[in-house]
C-alpha cells in the first residue's frame, strides 16, 4: 500500500477500504501507516462517511467495509474510537458522528449482512460479525467516568433501538447484544428491550429468548 502522505478525507477513505480481499489481514501489516488526523478533524470526518455511505462507501465489497468499519471501533486496531468517547470535539459533533452509525445498520448491514445469529454461531457473510460485535468490541458501551456519560448512552442506545426496528435479524441481534451489555450502566437499556419485545418473535423467535436475557444482562 502507498504512503499516504495527505491527510485528506480522501485519503482517509483510501486507507481504510482499498485493500485487495487476501486471507492475510492489512490492519496487522508490520509497517503499516495510519494517517495521523486530528481528533477534531477524524470526527468530521465519521459524520462525512456515514452521510455519504451510499457515495462514498457502499461500491466497496463487504470484507473491505467491514475490515474498514472495525478498524474504527475496535481499539485492538486504533484509538479512533476514543475520539468519538472523549473528545477533543465538541460533544454535538461526537453525538452526530454516533447516530451517524443508524446509516450503517439500514443501509449496510440491513441490506448485505446474511440473516444469521452471531450468538448461535450461524455462518454469514464478512459483515456479520463487526454487525454482531460492534458493541462488544467497542469502548462506547463503557462510558463510565466520563463527563458525558449520560448523553453518549443516550445515543449509542438510540442506534441500539434503531437497529431493533430492522428486519435483518442481524441488526435486530446487534443491537440486544449491545443494550444487554449497557443494562449495568444504564438501567433504561432494559426498558427499550422491553418497549421491543414483541416484534422479535415476528422474526426469529430465538430472538425473545435472546432478549430476555439481554433485559438481565445475560449476554453472549
Amino acid at each position: 500500500m502507498e504512503t499516504l502522505i495527505s491527510h485528506s478525507y480522501t485519503h482517509f477513505l483510501k486507507f481504510l477500504f482499498e485493500h485487495q480481499e487476501s486471507t492475510e489481514d492489512w490492519r496487522f501489516e508490520l509497517y503499516l501507516e495510519e494517517p495521523q488526523i486530528p481528533k477534531q478533524e477524524l470526527v468530521k470526518y465519521l459524520i462525512q462517511l456515514f452521510e455519504n455511505y451510499e457515495r462514498d462507501v457502499a461500491h466497496y465489497s463487504d470484507w473491505q467495509i467491514a475490515k474498514g468499519i472495525e478498524y474504527i471501533f475496535n481499539n485492538t486496531f486504533s484509538d479512533w474510537v476514543f475520539a468519538l468517547r472523549e473528545g477533543p470535539a465538541s460533544l454535538e459533533d461526537r453525538i452526530m458522528a454516533i447516530q451517524g452509525l443508524k446509516t450503517i445498520f439500514s443501509q449496510c448491514f440491513e441490506k448485505r449482512c446474511a440473516q444469521s445469529l452471531g450468538h448461535y454461531s450461524e455462518e454469514g457473510n464478512p459483515l456479520n460479525y463487526i454487525c454482531y460485535m460492534l458493541w462488544d468490541v467497542s469502548p462506547l458501551a463503557y462510558c463510565e467516568g466520563l463527563q458525558d456519560k449520560e448523553a453518549l448512552y443516550q445515543a449509542v442506545t438510540e442506534v441500539m433501538e434503531f437497529s431493533l426496528q430492522l428486519n435483518n435479524k442481524a441488526c435486530v441481534e446487534s443491537g440486544l447484544h449491545g443494550l444487554g451489555h449497557l443494562v449495568m450502566f444504564y438501567p433504561k437499556a432494559s426498558r427499550i428491550i422491553e418497549r421491543n419485545l414483541r416484534r422479535f418473535r415476528r422474526i426469529d423467535p430465538r430472538l425473545r429468548t435472546y432478549a430476555k436475557s439481554a433485559m438481565k444482562g445475560y449476554i453472549l
